[in-house]
């Protein structure tokens, strides 16, 4: 008898200790995972901060890029209005069949050069993409947290790679007035030009040139036909520089949130 209760107290002894390395065992166990928990919490945490610092490195390059684009854009927009202007006012000229218009360029010849040139030129902007094609070629677009600035970025370069359908056309028509007026500008050029390329003075009928010019319907049914490429162009280049504007102030948004 004395001995089977000695093997119930043994028995009990045994179980008690069991339980109590079994509670052990656990503890050491969730500790283990709480431990590994808190690594990738440190690791995620770490992870992010990097993205998040890449994310404004990328933000401050896109931002320097389309600053120097949204100035370009601007210069072309300028010049471009001022072509219109240019071109504006040599039709009203030919449109107006004005002798004294004629008269003002019998002695300014200098002026009629500036119209010309002006009024035949043509501007595009080149914007700098740098950044932004580096961005995709890395295939990092996805750091970029905001959502709305990455649907901006990409559409404004969808727009911006598909060129200007009235280049073509419109260096069609240059071609044409150039043939029309390259045969003017040695008999107009000004004494400031002569005198630099060291060409002798020559005495020309200047009221007859001008005539000429201004009556010249083929030049100015060209002129009045790429004025309606410039227009175009003009549109399209304000929406452009619209486009960046709206990127700059999403980007602007994004580093203050820093």
């Amino acid at each position: 008898m004395i001995k089977f209760f000695r093997h119930i107290r043994q028995k009990q002894i045994m179980e008690n200790r069991t339980g109590k390395y079994l509670k052990y065992a656990i503890g050491e166990i969730i500790l283990v995972v709480i431990g590994i928990l808190i690594a990738l919490q440190i690791n995620t945490w770490n992870e992010n901060r990097k993205a998040k610092n890449e994310e404004i490195k990328i933000l401050k390059a896109l931002q320097a890029d389309f600053m120097v684009s949204k100035d370009r854009i601007e210069g072309t927009i300028k010049s471009q209005s001022k072509v219109m202007r240019y071109s504006k006012t040599l039709i009203n000229i030919h449109e107006r069949q004005d002798k004294t218009e004629f008269h003002y360029y019998d002695t300014h010849l200098d002026s009629l050069t500036y119209l010309i040139g002006y009024g035949t030129s043509w501007h595009r902007e080149e914007l700098v993409t740098g950044a932004y094609n580096s961005l995709t070629s890395a295939g990092k677009i996805d750091l970029i947290q905001n959502e709305n600035l990455r649907n901006l970025l990409a559409q404004f370069m969808a727009d911006y790679e598909l060129g200007f359908e009235d280049q073509e056309n419109s260096m069609h028509l240059l071609q044409e007035l150039n043939k029309e007026t390259n045969h003017l500008f040695l008999k107009i050029a000004g004494s400031y030009f002569r005198d630099k390329f060291d060409y002798k003075p020559i005495s020309i009928d200047s009221l007859a040139i001008s005539e000429s010019f201004f009556t010249n319907d083929s030049y100015f049914g060209n002129l009045f036909l790429k004025s309606f490429d410039e227009f175009n162009r003009l549109k399209r280049q304000e929406d452009m520089r619209n486009q960046i504007q709206s990127i700059l102030d999403s980007i602007k948004q994004e580093l203050g949130n820093e």
